[in-house]
């Protein structure tokens, strides 16, 4: 089997560099098509650091108005803002056993690891700080550095916590244990993109997302395999898995009761995250990644597309 299917290998995620630009060239199409507008990103952009206050002039917005100069002072002052100089992009990656498995293409931690490398190269061309973490059977966090450094340094982490082989000693790390770890190295007004199965999404995540969305932009990619939610023929399959092999019988023509459930599942994932106030959709680990981001920052309906 090639390993390319099983894990991420460096090589690849370097090959979507070139693929960012068709992310970024898209983005540019949709701003001038005629129903420009009608969607929003779930990104609010580069936003604007405090940098000084001087005395009120006529015109200018009363909105930025220093109140404690003011009262300081005894005189009207205004604040004045500069653009932020550098914005974090950060990407978090499940790194559960339910990501080491894939009926189509890929295990779903590799296409978890080509969503991230994408985002991270978008990101680069954008002129941010890179930032990646991981939970699951493997975490860990690198801190932001900017360019192809941090892109690289980044890569290099998502493939090794994607690996199959998890240390013997290994306790899996909760999501909300890594985002609250997480927002405490980032500045306010970052960028995140979250990869994971619908099932790392408890009750402790979902109240560090809510801190999380306080002060960043939050996106987030449920990612299934075909299998998952497609119908079956009826028969009886092989199923491969590290532990071992097994048989799944399909009585009848269709959809299994365990597939209906985690549709379920998943689709309640996407809705408790759009909730929370993060952009949010299912995919496929068998879609193109360019497709996922593109439809993601458009604010696509939560499912897959092709469903």
């Amino acid at each position: 089997m090639n390993q390319s299917i099983i894990e991420p290998t460096l090589h690849d995620l370097l090959l979507l560099r070139a693929r960012a630009a068709e992310l970024a060239s898209g983005a540019r199409r949709r701003s001038a098509d005629r129903d420009s507008g009608t969607r929003h990103s779930p990104f609010r952009g580069r936003g604007m650091d405090y940098a000084e206050s001087r005395a009120y002039a006529v015109g200018d917005d009363v909105r930025h108005i220093d109140w404690r100069v003011t009262a300081r002072s005894g005189e009207l002052h205004t604040k004045l803002f500069a653009p932020e100089r550098e914005r974090t992009s950060a990407v978090v990656i499940d790194t559960a056993v339910a990501m080491g498995f894939g009926t189509r293409r890929c295990f779903k931690a590799v296409a978890a690891a080509h969503l991230a490398a994408l985002f991270v190269w978008s990101a680069v061309m954008q002129g941010d700080r890179i930032c990646a973490a991981a939970f699951g059977r493997r975490a860990g966090m690198i801190p932001s550095l900017a360019g192809r450094r941090g892109a690289l340094r980044a890569l290099d982490a998502v493939c090794e916590w994607s690996s199959r082989v998890a240390p013997a000693d290994a306790v899996e790390t909760k999501l909300g244990v890594t985002l609250d770890r997480l927002a405490r190295g980032l500045n306010s007004g970052a960028h995140l993109l979250l990869v994971i199965d619908h099932r790392s999404l408890d009750d402790e995540a979902e109240r560090a997302l809510r801190r999380l969305r306080r002060h960043h932009d939050v996106m987030a990619v449920v990612l299934v395999d075909a299998f998952e939610r497609s119908k079956l023929p009826a028969g009886t399959y092989r199923v491969a898995a590290l532990a071992g092999e097994a048989q799944l019988r399909v009585e009848s023509d269709g959809t299994a009761v365990w597939q209906q459930d985690w549709k379920t599942a998943q689709e309640s994932a996407v809705w408790r995250l759009r909730k929370l106030g993060a952009g949010a959709m299912i995919a496929r680990g068998d879609q193109d990644p360019v497709q996922v981001l593109r439809d993601l920052l458009r604010g696509v309906p939560a499912v897959a597309v092709g469903e």
